[in-house]
């Protein structure tokens, strides 16, 4: 188990209170905790539901709490220091569920805080990593706020029980669902025009270094996993150093990780986003490339070949398929700086999950085709 004490406050506090929670999954490592006394699945709520099998699960579960049933789990108790984040959100709010965080340099705990008429995800860092994406992203919503066109798409955020919190954008009138090309053009160029700027390609690869050298040492990993860091590390920077390094690079502030289960659809067909703590300048087109090759990879499992594929068919339905346009290209930079930063948080992340791997090689296959191809125009 991971050390809630910044949730839950010290063991050691007196007057602690003990609550019992359920911790799920029953067996394995640790991703979900609910207090034992709820009827219905709270936690579930910080889960991202981008596919069915991880629709129709949501729904069981939510099922099985109207009989006052949950999923396995196990039953353990916990300290809750009076002056805790818990403790102070349990005043607030009377329905909260608990998300552990992915394991890595960049975990944080997530909780699900609401009452019938508010809803909210507080963000609670887990270490100095963590702590300045948080701070990034409240940062970005603050300056995202000001922008008349970009503040309906976005949550408002406060500070609640000290911590970053986040308004529930996910309500009866959005779901995670796919958007179609238009919005996802509309949401990039939205971005785009209030941030387009030109960078050498040489001052990118220093900012990408610069971001990827965390100070924790890396883990050791399993030999798979190493290879695959090594495979991604040497097909991006081989396809860095094919471009001339005075190559002047459009880019804007971006999303950063502009997925399926970080946009979700409004009714209007309108997109809603959420996760903006990788937000930060990045080549023209991430946001846009990155919603597709992220699904393909983690939930469709297409082979890097039928990702080009996809990515060609995107290319040309709008408009930028030809070498003038630097599509390709910026496919590619996309996956450079994409790979070595997932590089650097992959080893340095004690149990990478088990699509890692299968991502990392992908990656580094599909920079390797686009440095055997003709379509990159220097």
């Amino acid at each position: 188990m991971i050390d809630l004490s910044p949730l839950f406050g010290r063991e050691n506090t007196p007057g602690a209170e003990h609550l019992a929670f359920r911790v799920f999954p029953k067996t394995g490592t640790e991703r979900w905790m609910l207090d034992a006394t709820e009827r219905f699945p709270w936690h579930l709520k910080t889960w991202p539901r981008a596919n069915m099998r991880a629709r129709w699960i949501y729904r069981a579960a939510w099922a099985l709490g109207f009989l006052g049933l949950h999923l396995p789990s196990r039953v353990l108790s916990f300290p809750i220091a009076a002056n805790s984040p818990y403790a102070q959100l349990r005043t607030e709010f009377d329905r909260l569920g608990i998300f552990l965080g992915t394991p890595g340099p960049n975990r944080k705990i997530v909780v699900y805080a609401g009452r019938p008429e508010r809803s909210v995800f507080v963000k609670i860092p887990l270490g100095p990593a963590s702590s300045a994406l948080v701070v990034q992203e409240a940062a970005a919503l603050d300056d995202l706020a000001q922008d008349p066109d970009l503040a309906p798409l976005v949550p408002r955020a406060y500070r609640i029980a000290g911590h970053l919190a986040l308004e529930n954008i996910d309500t009866h009138d959005t779901r995670h669902a796919a958007l179609d090309l238009t919005e996802l053009v509309r949401i990039h160029d939205l971005l785009e025009r209030r941030s387009v700027t030109v960078r050498p390609l040489s001052e990118l690869r220093r900012d990408w270094e610069a971001e990827t050298g965390a100070s924790e040492a890396p883990m050791k990993c399993n030999a798979q996993i190493t290879a695959a860091i090594e495979g991604t590390r040497e097909a991006a920077y081989a396809f860095l150093d094919s471009l001339p390094q005075d190559l002047a690079v459009p880019c804007y502030m971006a999303h950063g990780d502009f997925t399926r289960w970080n946009v979700l659809r409004a009714a209007d067909g309108s997109a809603r986003i959420i996760d903006w703590e990788l937000y930060g300048l990045r080549p023209r087109w991430f946001d846009l490339v990155h919603y597709f090759v992220s699904y393909d990879l983690l939930v469709a499992r297409i082979p890097a070949a039928g990702v080009v594929m996809h990515l060609g068919r995107v290319a040309k339905e709008i408009g930028v398929e030809t070498p003038e346009h630097g599509w390709w290209r910026q496919v590619g930079l996309y996956l450079a700086c994409h790979g070595l930063y997932y590089c650097s948080v992959y080893e340095r992340q004690e149990d990478p999950y088990p699509q890692a791997v299968w991502q990392l090689s992908a990656w580094a296959d599909i920079l390797r085709m686009l440095s055997m191809s003709d379509r990159i125009e220097n």
